[in-house]
């Protein structure tokens, strides 16, 4: 179904006064167009409470991100009503309608002659790798290796992804996270009383931030989850003293966050002079009052039972030192499944964090891997990715935002800021 264009783009970047929550219109900035009279939220540029409205609620979606790599067409979660505009990943390039893109039944389609990027598919799979690209062995659908797949940690794929806002009334169904509040009383007394609270994360690299927009440097500067997090509840009790801290490290599992060698140089020569002290030094010696744990992506060479171990471990090392710190445990995304890099359970690891959950007062899980999977059930990987193995882009850190804060301050915590 091929949707009217909006006229706005004929004109000039000026129409996009909407971006800024003002009325969207056409023609001149104080007289919009009758019928496409809407309020509309900041997506020109980050915004806090734009991206962490929630993907599932409301009938925008803003700033969904699609990367057109080894297809001309790319889905949406929604099918779209109006699309309001598509820009380039750093929000500085708007795309016209019927010239760089053709909206679809459920998404967006490119010609060959538009300005929107387009990887070929013999650019996305290749027998060969080559530099700069930091390539990725990949599989074919028997699991044997097949060739290489164009990857890198840098800007390169996110300077290919577009940013698309657009209207729906489509519904999908979405496995939405648990609601744990009751579980961090002593957080919740803190924040609301306007008192002293340590905030810590603790993690691997995509805790850290990588690779969103802030991380790689590039607009529209979007926050990792992490500190979106930070973000919203500074902004939400801005009377209380939060101190944060994010003692995540990139490259990291659990075992190396409970100072157990792995016999995988890679992961456990990391940060060499802390090798046996990682948990103390990042952990014990900050005396958290919230504790944010995120592990399980780079748990590659054992099963969720040993990752479950280590997790139990860290509980129980830190409870032994603060029995009023609250935790809640972070499941994760899912690695780009034609990579080795996916090769186990993420099922099974988010039932171990639930199973600690369950044996642990004041122990709270944040489902992520369910909202993520939920999301894949309309989106690909590669619209959700930076680097296409394992790291998420601006779209996916909001998944994991929206699922946090839904998780630690209830279903309306939207409302709050």
């Amino acid at each position: 179904m091929k949707l009217k264009r909006l006229t706005c783009f004929a004109l000039s970047a000026v129409c996009l006064a909407g971006a800024f929550g003002m009325t969207v219109g056409c023609g001149k900035e104080d007289e919009p167009d009758p019928g496409k009279t809407e309020e509309l939220m900041t997506y020109n540029e980050y915004n806090l409470k734009t991206y962490l409205t929630p993907f599932w609620e409301g009938g925008v979606v803003y700033n969904e991100t699609l990367w057109f790599a080894g297809s001309q067409s790319a889905p949406l979660l929604y099918k779209p009503d109006e699309v309001i505009s598509v820009m380039s990943y750093d929000m500085k390039t708007t795309y016209e309608e019927d010239v760089d893109y053709i909206v679809e039944e459920n998404g967006l389609i490119i010609p060959a002659d538009g300005k929107i990027p387009f990887l070929p598919h013999s650019e996305l799979y290749r027998k060969s790798a080559y530099n700069p690209m930091v390539a990725a062995a990949y599989r074919n659908k028997d699991g044997n290796p097949e060739g290489f797949l164009y990857a890198d940690e840098g800007q390169t794929i996110s300077k290919q992804q577009v940013v698309v806002t657009y209207k729906h009334s489509d519904t999908m169904q979405w496995n939405t996270p648990r609601v744990e509040t009751a579980k961090f009383p002593k957080t919740m007394a803190k924040l609301e009383n306007g008192e002293d609270i340590k905030v810590l994360f603790y993690g691997d690299s995509i805790t850290v931030g990588a690779n969103s927009s802030e991380y790689i440097g590039i607009a529209p500067h979007a926050e990792s989850y992490a500190n979106m997090v930070k973000s919203y509840m500074k902004a939400r009790f801005p009377k209380a003293n939060i101190e944060f801290k994010n003692n995540a490290v990139g490259g990291t599992d659990s075992n190396w966050g409970i100072d157990r060698e792995t016999g995988i140089a890679g992961i456990d020569n990391i940060v060499p002079d802390e090798k046996g002290q990682h948990f103390q030094k990042r952990v014990l010696d900050v005396n958290p009052d919230l504790l944010f744990i995120a592990y399980g992506m780079n748990d590659q060479a054992y099963d969720a039972v040993q990752c479950k171990a280590n997790i139990k471990k860290m509980i129980e090392t830190v409870r032994a030192q603060n029995p009023n710190v609250e935790i809640m445990l972070v499941s994760g995304m899912i690695a780009n499944p034609e990579t080795f890099f996916d090769n186990k359970d993420y099922e099974a690891y988010q039932t171990a964090f639930i199973e600690l959950s369950e044996e642990f007062q004041n122990v709270g899980i944040a489902t992520v891997y369910n909202s993520v999977k939920s999301v894949y059930t309309k989106k690909r990987f590669v619209d959700c990715t930076a680097n296409n193995i394992n790291h998420p882009n601006d779209f996916m850190m909001r998944v994991y935002a929206q699922t946090v804060l839904y998780s630690l301050f209830g279903a309306d915590y939207i409302k709050h800021i």
